[in-house]
């Protein structure tokens, strides 16, 4: 975490060189000069022209530097950094690289790219927040969110929706979303509409009241990855089970259950331990051509956390791994977890037309809910591996 601001501690931190680009960029004269300015001397020169700037002119100077100094720690540059590798701008991965110092990093990044700050400063405060004002809920079944403007605008909508209805407050609301490259974690940083608020402030010499409408924060983290959802909604817990249903619909795509926990598909995985198992589909209807079996994992029923994991090339076998399972002949198990590999007709210029379908008890899989995995689902429902109702219009 960055150390508090001050001017003093700011101009003793950052590079001379680097704060006189800034003032040339801003077309602001401290009437100093900047070669003869050094130690702590330096600084005070600095800070005393600093404070003597016209007040008009010294506001958005003092905004710029506090947002800079935020940034200027080991978190802050590098989410400066993941903002660059998400645009994969690589001259300003070598440009902040290649400069020494916390600080000289940050006013630098400022000058060439003020336009990654606002979501590299979310994702430091996003991660700065205690671990405690968190509500996560594991168990999501994994999908690619929905992050087009459409997505975004039905989530607002939502949100807002909800907060006017029950609090009279969210007429309107912001959604910002953002990708942490290196986790793969999607953000989303809600900005609803506050009750309004009568507050003071300085106005040259005068001290006068300013009502205004501020906005209060939910972030929303979504992990495909590891399968959750996870809520910062502060004084707000009471929503929080509404609003993972408000993103579940929005972003994921994903019915939710009465009361506002995601609807988590189980799957039986039994049968698939049976050589002879055939999954019920229309080729036609379906597209598919064949679905496979490639690897399964057995978690002994005796013993703490034991598990056997069996692959093997099934090209010419398509029962390799049954038949690699019979040779073994392990103790009692369960299969916990099954690849799949779902074949559709070669495609003219494609030597591979091939699906991974990747199932992990209780309620994982790899598969989205639209276009062929949709499918895919459906065939998994009709063969009883995923548990719910095969619909009467089901392409299986």
């Amino acid at each position: 975490m960055a150390d508090q601001y001050s001017p003093q501690h700011f101009f003793r931190k950052t590079p001379y060189e680097l704060l006189a680009h800034y003032f040339d960029e801003k077309r602001v004269s401290l009437e100093v000069d900047w070669s003869l300015q050094k130690g702590r001397k330096g600084v005070e020169t600095l800070y005393q022209a600093f404070i003597d700037l016209p007040e008009e002119t010294l506001a958005p100077i003092e905004v710029d530097f506090q947002n800079i100094n935020a940034l200027a720690c080991e978190g802050g540059i590098l989410a400066l950094i993941n903002e660059a590798s998400f645009e994969e701008n690589e001259d300003f991965l070598e440009g902040i690289t290649a400069i020494d110092g916390l600080h000289a990093k940050s006013i630098w990044a400022f000058l060439h790219k003020p336009d990654y700050w606002e979501a590299a400063s979310s994702l430091l405060h996003a991660e700065n927040i205690g671990r405690g004002a968190w509500r996560k809920l594991p168990g999501i079944p994994p999908g690619s969110p929905h992050v087009e403007l459409e997505d975004i605008n039905q989530l607002e909508k939502g949100i807002s929706s909800y907060f006017y209805k029950k609090q009279g407050k969210g007429r309107r609301c912001k959604v910002e979303p953002y990708r942490h490259v290196g986790s793969g974690k999607e953000y989303f940083f809600a900005y609803p509409e506050d009750y309004g608020r009568l507050g003071i402030e300085w106005q040259q010499n005068q001290l006068l009241p300013r009502a205004s409408h501020p906005a209060f924060e939910i972030i929303f983290v979504y992990s495909e990855e590891e399968h959750y959802l996870d809520i910062y909604a502060p004084k707000n817990y009471d929503a929080v089970e509404e609003l993972r249903g408000i993103f579940a619909r929005t972003i994921l795509k994903l019915d939710t259950l009465p009361d506002g926990t995601i609807d988590k598909e189980i799957y039986d995985l039994s049968a698939l331990a049976e050589p002879d198992f055939d999954f019920i589909f229309d080729k036609d209807k379906t597209g598919i051509e064949d679905i496979v079996v490639t690897s399964l994992r057995l978690t002994l029923k005796h013993g703490a956390n034991r598990k056997i994991t069996l692959q093997a090339a099934t090209k010419k076998n398509q029962n390799a791994v049954h038949d690699l399972l019979s040779e073994l002949e392990p103790p009692p198990f369960d299969i916990t977890q099954v690849v799949l590999k779902v074949t559709y007709p070669k495609v003219q210029g494609r030597t591979t037309n091939n699906k991974e379908v990747r199932i992990t008890l209780p309620n994982n899989c790899n598969l989205n809910h639209d276009g062929k995995d949709d499918v895919i689902r459906k065939v998994l429902a009709a063969s009883n591996i995923e548990k719910r109702k095969p619909e009467d219009d089901s392409s299986a």
